[in-house]
């Protein structure tokens, strides 16, 4: 897929979500949301700060039932079966809650609430305040920002407001593009995510070229493309977490995959 045609799909799935939050909003407006927000009393960021001290880099294991680029992960998941799974050694849990692209759902996060005290990430296309409070209400701790799709205003805005819920951010970059742009806002944590966006290939050196332009003082995630202890090891010292889900899931031993990327 040619970056015109990546960039054309995440339009669309940024004008279906703005649709998406319109519809959200007339069923239910954004000041009855504010009336039952309460802060989050679980630290995302604390959960993984210092891991580039660590033997491994932490875990943020992600709960995921399917991707545009893999089709289905794991057609038949439980989310309470894998979270509780997660809550071994994850320092963290994602939740991937866009219904149309990836088969998540906000009650998919309500469920891994119900079932951990780990710190959780809605990972979605956030765009707007009103899913800040949906995440809160939903039992998030953390929310994926997407400096790809934000503008550095919309990202410091979205940062401030994600602040006053008791929020923490994880701000995804692609590139040196991206990161620049990210580097301009208050983000403390930032996740480096390895796929090409021109060429949709995978490669952890998208990482390991960027680390040393990041100030040290902020908490660095890797995504996309872990599959392996090896993959956690080339990353160790590197980063602070690292971001798995499609090799967790697509396993029949989502355990024994755990513990191969955490002991």
């Amino acid at each position: 897929m040619c970056l015109d045609k990546l960039m054309n799909f995440l339009q669309k799935i940024v004008e279906n979500k703005r649709g998406e939050v319109a519809t959200a909003k007339l069923a239910q407006p954004i000041e009855t949301l504010r009336e039952f927000c309460e802060p989050s009393n679980r630290d995302f960021r604390a959960a993984l700060q210092g891991g580039r001290k660590e033997k491994l880099s932490k875990l943020i294991a992600e709960v995921k039932r399917k991707s545009p680029s893999e089709k289905i992960i794991r057609g038949n998941l439980e989310v309470a079966e894998v979270v509780k799974i997660y809550n071994e050694s994850a320092a963290a849990i994602s939740v991937l809650t866009d219904q149309k692209f990836f088969g998540g759902s906000l009650e998919d996060l309500d469920e891994a609430n119900s079932v951990t005290a780990v710190p959780l990430l809605r990972k979605d296309f956030i765009l707007d305040e009103y899913q800040l409070l949906e995440a809160r209400m939903f039992g998030a701790d953390a929310t994926l920002l997407i400096a790809k799709i934000l503008e550095i205003e919309e990202l410091e805005k979205l940062l401030a407001q994600a602040r006053k819920l008791g929020l923490d951010c994880l701000v995804e970059v692609h590139d040196e593009t991206d990161l620049q742009k990210v580097l301009q806002t208050s983000a403390e944590i930032i996740g480096v995510n390895n796929r090409n966006l021109d060429t949709l290939a995978i490669d952890l050196n998208t990482t390991l070229n960027l680390v040393n332009k990041i100030p040290p003082e902020k908490i660095i995630v890797s995504e996309s493309g872990i599959s392996s202890r090896a993959d956690v090891e080339k990353l160790s010292g590197k980063v602070d977490a690292v971001l798995v889900g499609t090799a967790l899931l697509q396993g029949n031993n989502v355990k024994s995959k755990l513990r191969e990327l955490t002991c």
